[in-house]
């Protein structure tokens, strides 16, 4: 089945193996900010300061897709990010039966970070928040996880 409505480029994968190969190889955790846990990816150093240097002081707006892959076992999600008026787009594939809390914390703000990969600690100087267009989609998708991986447990 096509999407013709799909505006980001979508990852396809094929295998498990296929999964664990692209999963995002540095850390995603939960960072305190201004009193609540939001998302933070960690991504490479050098590319964050790109991206940093490309939205510094302009207006910033980025279409954040969660897409799904699941087989009723295994639950991961590609998160797509694309910094509109700039050109460019940022996969990070997580295994989501490790991290709901990851996505619970997504759901319940509606902001996800990105920092760099180098930093002792993240501070809220280093990092780059991005505020979900849609936050009832990061609760569906939520949702979906949540649900998908209590019928794994029973």
């Amino acid at each position: 089945m096509f999407n013709i409505f799909h505006t980001m480029p979508k990852r396809y994968f094929h295998t498990l193996a296929d999964f664990r190969n692209n999963l995002h190889k540095l850390d995603a955790s939960l960072i305190d900010y201004n009193g609540n846990p939001i998302p933070c990816i960690q991504i490479e150093s050098k590319r964050y300061d790109e991206i940093i240097r490309t939205v510094a002081g302009k207006k910033l707006a980025v279409d954040v897709l969660l897409d799904l892959f699941h087989d009723t076992k295994h639950v991961f999600v590609d998160i797509l990010m694309t910094y509109l008026d700039y050109g460019f787009d940022e996969n990070y594939l997580f295994y989501a039966n490790k991290m709901p809390e990851f996505f619970k914390a997504l759901a319940d703000t509606g902001l996800i970070a990105i920092a760099p990969s180098d930093s002792q600690s993240v501070s809220q100087g280093n990092l780059l928040v991005i505020q979900l267009p849609r936050k009832d989609s990061a609760e569906s998708a939520y949702n979906q996880i949540i649900e998908i991986i209590k019928k794994r447990e029973k």
